[in-house]
């Protein structure tokens, strides 16, 4: 008597033959020659470490990737080859080369964009029966040198863009300075009030004589 717990799948032999997958459940044999293998069918999560690859303009960066893979054919998975997960590694490793040189430093940083799981890689994880639920880049990493230059031309073209509008304030400040200097040069007594007023303002005492005709 042989239970398949409900995460599992059984490879069943018989005297080296494939005879099928068992499901969940209990099952009863009667002879020998049986060889059962269980395979684990939930999903896991499949990570591959850094890479170091050279974009385009020969800048290496460090690239990771993860996705999440399930058994769907317990029979691939175990014949297909001794390590499975190394086969699908070697896949994504390969498309995490393969794109990174395909790009320049810049489109690197700007992020790698995955809408799906890449075929190569898919493919590669169909063959030892997996099924890849979800795929991206996880991570990427660029020398400190090179994100320290970064940073200094971000921090560099704010306080340019800064400088710039405290430049156009201070233009725009003038310009009013300059249009309130011709009206009041062209209308003296506008410019009598307007010294009374700021007097006032600070408490002090304006006399304007007016000359006697």
């Amino acid at each position: 008597m042989v239970t398949v717990m409900p995460y599992e799948r059984c490879v069943h032999y018989r005297h080296g033959k494939l005879d099928g997958v068992l499901e969940p459940g209990k099952h009863r044999f009667w002879g020998l020659g049986h060889d059962l293998v269980p395979v684990d069918v939930r999903v896991q999560l499949f990570d591959v470490r850094p890479q170091e690859v050279p974009t385009s303009d020969g800048i290496t960066v460090k690239v990771s990737a993860s996705a999440r893979t399930q058994v769907v054919d317990p029979v691939a998975f175990h014949e297909f080859t001794e390590d499975p997960h190394g086969f699908v590694y070697d896949a994504v490793k390969t498309w995490i080369r393969t794109t990174v040189h395909a790009l320049n430093l810049d489109e690197v940083i700007a992020g790698i964009t995955v809408d799906q799981t890449p075929t190569e890689v898919a493919s590669a994880a169909a063959a030892v029966g997996l099924e890849i639920t979800g795929f991206g880049v996880r991570d990427v990493l660029i020398p400190g040198e090179i994100r320290r230059a970064t940073e200094d031309l971000v921090t560099t073209r704010q306080r340019s863009h800064i400088a710039l509008e405290q430049a156009r304030t201070d233009v725009a400040v003038l310009r009013a300075l300059a249009n309130s200097a011709k009206v009041l040069e062209d209308h003296p007594a506008l410019a009598a009030v307007r010294l009374a007023e700021t007097a006032a303002t600070h408490g002090g005492t304006v006399i304007i004589e007016r000359p006697i005709a």
